[in-house]
């Protein structure tokens, strides 16, 4: 299940680029055979400004952590990307969690509500 940071009204053509975008991890997902991501983050600032949808975006705009692999997921809708994690992101303290947003290029914010969401 897919949560979001907001609580933000997308329109149905936002949510079919929210649709894409899952497709796009779940590709690398399948190429990995490494399982389904256990928490998906969506950003619907990514996806829709003042009402309009945009396309192509400079912001991270969906993340995915499959917390059994140690990998988390990314995609600004151009490219998805995969990180592989040196530690578990819930057992990361916030310096370690500033360092993977840094290496990573994730936003902080991002990475700390995928730890909530993913938490058993």
């Amino acid at each position: 299940m897919i949560v979001f940071s907001s609580n933000a009204h997308l329109s149905d053509e936002a949510r079919r680029l929210v649709d894409f975008d899952i497709q796009s991890i779940e590709r690398l997902v399948a190429a990995e055979r490494t399982g389904e991501p256990d928490a998906w983050l969506a950003d619907p600032d990514g996806y829709q400004e003042d009402g309009h949808v945009r396309r192509d975006s400079d912001l991270i705009r969906l993340v995915a952590y499959a917390r059994h692999a140690g990998v988390i997921y990314s995609t600004d809708g151009c490219n998805a990307c995969r990180h592989s994690l040196e530690r578990p992101l819930e057992a990361a303290n916030d310096a370690e969690l500033e360092n993977v947003s840094r290496l990573t290029q994730l936003p902080l914010a991002m990475l700390r509500k995928i730890v909530e969401i993913a938490e058993p």
